[in-house]
């Protein structure tokens, strides 16, 4: 073959090569843009929570219980045993509950 065939080829794969190396550049130049649209929203969330970091709650000691009065604390005892004891009572019947609606033939068992 001659000079122009030759040409002509290396001319076909030299565009074929622009246009591919086109089509590259510009799937990860859109890949960029959704990186750096990414990398924004963490950056407020970094600056967030790098304010609520500077800003530390104040920490309450509790009172000690050792100068109260004892009548008061066995008071507040009692009524959180009784709400414990409640709440236990409420999941003992919702389990019940559960059990009386009970369907073997429910698609979860299967």
């Amino acid at each position: 073959m001659g000079f122009w065939p030759w040409f002509w080829i290396w001319i076909g794969v030299g565009l074929s090569s622009l246009i591919v190396l086109a089509l590259i550049a510009s799937s990860l130049y859109n890949k960029l843009g959704t990186a750096a649209h990414q990398a924004n929203r963490l950056l407020e969330k970094a600056k967030n929570l790098a304010n609520a970091i500077e800003t530390k709650p104040k920490v309450v000691s509790p009172q000690s219980s050792v100068e109260s009065d004892p009548a008061i604390a066995k008071a507040r005892r009692l009524k959180l045993q009784k709400q414990k004891i409640k709440k236990q009572e409420q999941r003992r019947r919702r389990l019940i509950a559960s059990l009386k609606r009970f369907d073997p033939n429910e698609s979860r068992f299967h």
